[in-house]
């Protein structure tokens, strides 16, 4: 796409947003002496250079008048679903069990995938941690969740107040309209804590990589989210009384097609290994195999290390947990392990070392008591004690250092 369509079509769809998408779809009257709210909103896969092509004016404007990071460290692994629930728990994943978007456990029958609804419901698989809405509903709180791993399962037997099944189809500006539905509410009924998640600009990250123009129409139409669930919050009569905190759960990497670590060609004389987890981080159950020369025969590949899961590097609070491989290999940037001759290409991944630059993710505060100020980069598990101080709660046990409150709210 050209430019000049290009800024066509971004016109376009600011003019949609402004004439067709009313923020409740109805006339709005302001309630008196709202309650607080915390609303923690996700853009899954935004890294903080994406704040700087021009192309989310909301977004900047937040990070411009409120309290933002140079970047966000995701915990290791750099994926989805146990960033998301590192920063709701403030645990490593190591501690709270989402090891992976794929996992399997001797203990539970199915293997965990995040495209299977009976996976991600068994609330087997998230018994290791207690997210916040948890803590928050037992300390007489309330909360709504747009999505969020995790609240598709009964936790501890409790779930959200209000939450719906994930559907991957449901517009950016239809989520919005959902969640202010939700809260425009009487205070004793609405959530003082809710989330929002939008996973668009990862998924055009994915299938295009992170320099494409679909890319940049993905970062405009989550802007032009953020635009309407602020117009929808001041309608209300909330907005004076909400702190904003925008994450991301990683950064994006472009992954070229022919760089690929091919897992057949190093282990060919191997037998019975089970490859657990393809991609920049691979997984591998020795199934017999002695681990020394299975070890030895993927050091044949320079673009990646490879290490017993006992022996992985402190740094990456990772190695202990039962549902992690016996051997783990993490690929050097730019590169992918698959098993095989992959069937296709994936020019944008995530996975890689969560210290290099383009895995961080975004933190943005904004709103209610919140300074303006420039942070340096912290770990996402911060987000956790930071949240819970806004809501008043006791948080439960959890790796994180407790730096944000000070620093950021007045």
């Amino acid at each position: 796409m050209n430019l000049p369509a290009f800024s066509l079509l971004i016109v376009s769809l600011a003019l949609g947003a402004c004439t067709s998408q009313s923020p409740l779809n109805k006339a709005t009257e302001k309630l008196s002496d709202p309650k607080p709210l915390t609303l923690l909103i996700s853009i899954d896969g935004f890294k903080p250079e994406y704040l700087q092509r021009g192309l989310t004016p909301n977004l900047l404007h937040l990070a411009n008048s409120g309290a933002t990071a140079q970047g966000m460290l995701p915990s290791f692994p750099s994926i989805t679903f146990p960033n998301h629930y590192s920063m709701v728990t403030g645990l490593y994943p190591d501690h709270h069990g989402i090891v992976n978007n794929n996992m399997k456990d001797p203990r539970i029958s199915e293997p965990f995938k995040l495209t299977s609804r009976t996976a991600v419901t068994n609330s087997a698989w998230w018994t290791d941690a207690i997210p916040i809405w948890v803590s928050a509903q037992r300390q007489g709180l309330r909360s709504s969740t747009l999505f969020w791993p995790g609240s598709e399962s009964k936790i501890q037997g409790i779930q959200p107040n209000d939450w719906l099944f994930y559907d991957k189809n449901m517009s950016a500006s239809v989520r919005v309209s959902n969640l202010l539905e939700w809260l425009h509410r009487p205070k004793t009924e609405r959530a003082d804590f809710a989330t929002l998640y939008f996973e668009d600009v990862d998924s055009m990250g994915h299938r295009h990589g992170p320099k494409s123009n679909e890319l940049n129409m993905a970062l405009s139409q989550v802007d032009l989210a953020i635009h309407q669930l602020i117009t929808g919050l001041k309608d209300a009569g909330l907005y004076d009384q909400t702190t904003l905190i925008i994450v991301s759960d990683h950064g994006m990497a472009e992954v070229p097609s022919e760089n690929q670590i091919r897992l057949k060609n190093l282990l060919g004389n191997f037998s019975e290994y089970s490859v657990e987890w393809q991609g920049p981080l691979a997984g591998i159950n020795l199934n017999g195999n002695f681990e020394n020369l299975l070890l030895s025969a993927l050091k044949q590949s320079t673009h990646m290390r490879c290490w017993p899961k006992k022996e992985i590097p402190a740094k990456y609070h990772f190695g202990t947990h039962p549902r992690i491989p016996d051997v783990v290999c993490l690929a050097n940037l730019g590169w992918t392990i698959t098993e095989g001759v992959s069937l296709f290409n994936i020019p944008g991944q995530h996975g890689f070392d969560p210290e290099l630059q383009e895995m961080h993710g975004i933190f943005i505060a904004a709103g209610y008591r919140v300074h303006k100020v420039k942070l340096n980069t912290f770990e996402n598990i911060e987000v956790y004690p930071f949240v819970c101080q806004l809501l008043g709660i006791v948080p439960e046990k959890n790796d994180a250092q407790d730096i944000l409150f000070k620093k950021i709210i007045r």
